[in-house]
């Protein structure tokens, strides 16, 4: 049975090997159609859950304004598909309560005019973790939105603010959509607000769970200026991704190409990719558009995304060249925030994030670029937010260049271990004059496209990205590129920093 349900995984999802071996199973539930305090978004909420946990391989079973005996049914079924996976995991969305310190979720047809009442009209949420507990799977995860407003709350003694914490079996995480004892927001738009930056965390590709949910807590606490701080309990032994990294990489090389050839990778699904001001469409579920056709020279590319600040990267394609590019989307109010908090507030909470972490600098340069220049210029701006710089010699940095976490290459991950590296600082420095036929003067028109990306060695993930262009009249490449570099590096870290931290 377990083979089965790892082999139809397969086949429904397109998973690479390593996720499909996990069986994932998801019970999704949102109840929204009270008949005295009916609630707006617990319907969305549960069908967008559920279509993002399809898309991220599990099993899931949904059910939309059910009563008691629909629910009851459902954790039935759920606990014996339990014992057949790897990951279980359960969804809420709706009315809940705690009376005596014991959290209830309420079906759409309660009938109840005393807290008595409550136990037998409804579904007790540690129900659900002893369903997890007897199936003995190796995760769970419960997420609850239930921590609304109650109906109920002003009439019945014993009964409290928001849910009580819940503490589960070895291997389970519970989240809620606030802290315990407090309650959250039913949110003014498509979903409720902690649902709303749970997708958003969900699609992500890379981040362990304790990081989704993390990022979860910061986006919603942002939100709400510290009226709503989601809350998580968790005895994890282990580490769980939503979405691996290793799932980018899947795609095979293109055949060879004429022109050149683009493969986007974007951190958000559906995100419109436009490149020399044309519209190539939007990614895939998993984030990644294929581009071909391309003219050699500069590509210029920018995506974008609802609810994203857009990001533009310049990429340089020689004919018949085929180019991976990873692009970040950051959420626009968690820029907004930072923009907002300026000056040394923000240069202090970035280094704070990157604080005394070990990182290498790589700079390729094109047309006569001075990089040791760059080099010193950089390095000394980065020293601002914390990072310090190591050197390594030349196999060195030729083992880093040609390997990443997913090669597995034991020489790379002992390079990391024996450096302590956290990061590497890529800059890429293009250069290019002509002259200025209108006028009799050796003076030329010199341009040029300065682009610097920050890696997470460990993860393989690139966290933030920045660049800029110039364009001047002038006699000496190298004095009009220092120049610029000089003028733009100090925003250049700055956003990177802040997407780096944002991403923390």
């Amino acid at each position: 049975m377990h083979m089965i349900l790892a082999l139809l995984l397969f086949i429904s999802t397109g998973l690479p090997s390593s996720v499909v071996a996990e069986v994932r199973i998801a019970l999704v539930i949102g109840n929204g159609n009270y008949p005295s305090a009916p609630l707006q978004n617990p319907v969305n909420d549960a069908r967008d859950i559920s279509h993002t946990l399809k898309s991220l391989g599990f099993t899931v079973s949904t059910y939309i304004d059910a009563d008691r005996r629909t629910m009851r049914q459902a954790l039935r079924e759920f606990g014996g598909q339990l014992k057949q996976a790897d990951v279980g995991l359960f969804y809420y969305a709706g009315h809940g309560m705690q009376i005596s310190g014991r959290n209830y979720l309420l079906p759409v047809q309660i009938d109840i005019s005393s807290a008595d009442e409550v136990e037998d009209e409804s579904i007790a949420a540690d129900a659900v973790l002893r369903k997890m507990q007897s199936a003995g799977n190796r995760l769970n995860i419960v997420i609850l939105d239930a921590c609304r407003n109650n109906p109920f709350a002003r009439s019945f003694r014993g009964v409290e603010l928001g849910l009580a914490r819940m503490e589960g079996p070895v291997g389970t995480l519970i989240a809620y959509a606030t802290a315990p004892g407090s309650v959250a927001a039913d949110g003014d738009g498509q979903n409720g607000l902690y649902t709303q930056y749970l997708l958003q965390a969900l699609r992500q590709p890379g981040l362990t769970i304790e990081q989704v949910f993390k990022k979860v807590r910061n986006g919603v606490r942002s939100a709400t200026d510290g009226r709503q701080i989601p809350w998580e309990s968790s005895s994890l032994t282990g580490e769980f991704f939503f979405l691996p990294m290793s799932r980018l990489a899947t795609d095979p090389r293109p055949p060879q190409v004429k022109a050149g050839h683009l493969q986007i990778i974007a951190n958000v699904p559906h995100a419109t990719v436009i490149i020399n001001n044309a519209d190539r469409g939007r990614t895939d579920d998993r984030g990644v558009l294929n581009a071909s056709d391309i003219v050699a020279g500069e590509a210029d590319v920018m995506v974008q995304a609802d609810g994203y600040a857009p990001t533009r990267q310049h990429v340089r394609l020689a004919a018949g060249q085929w180019r991976r590019l990873e692009v970040n989307l950051q959420p626009a109010e968690v820029l907004a925030t930072l923009q907002k908090q300026g000056g040394k507030r923000q240069t202090a909470m970035q280094r704070s994030c990157l604080e005394n972490r070990q990182a290498l600098m790589a700079i390729q340069g094109e047309g006569g670029v001075n990089e040791s220049v760059l080099s010193t210029l950089a390095s000394a701006e980065a020293k601002k937010y914390g990072l310090k710089f190591i050197t390594l010699s030349a196999a060195e940095q030729q083992l880093l260049q040609n390997n990443s976490l997913f090669t597995g290459n034991p020489d790379y991950s002992n390079l990391l271990h024996h450096y302590m590296v956290d990061y590497s600082l890529k800059i890429t420095a293009v250069v290019r004059d002509a002259p200025i036929h209108a006028l009799k003067t050796s003076m030329k028109t010199i341009y040029g496209d300065v682009s610097l990306e920050l890696l997470a060695l460990r993860s393989g993930k690139i966290i933030g990205t920045s660049s800029f262009s110039f364009r001047e009249a002038g006699m000496d490449r190298q004095y009009v590129l220092q120049k610029h570099f000089r003028r733009h590096i100090d925003a250049a870290m700055s956003e990177i920093t802040a997407q780096a931290c944002a991403m923390q």
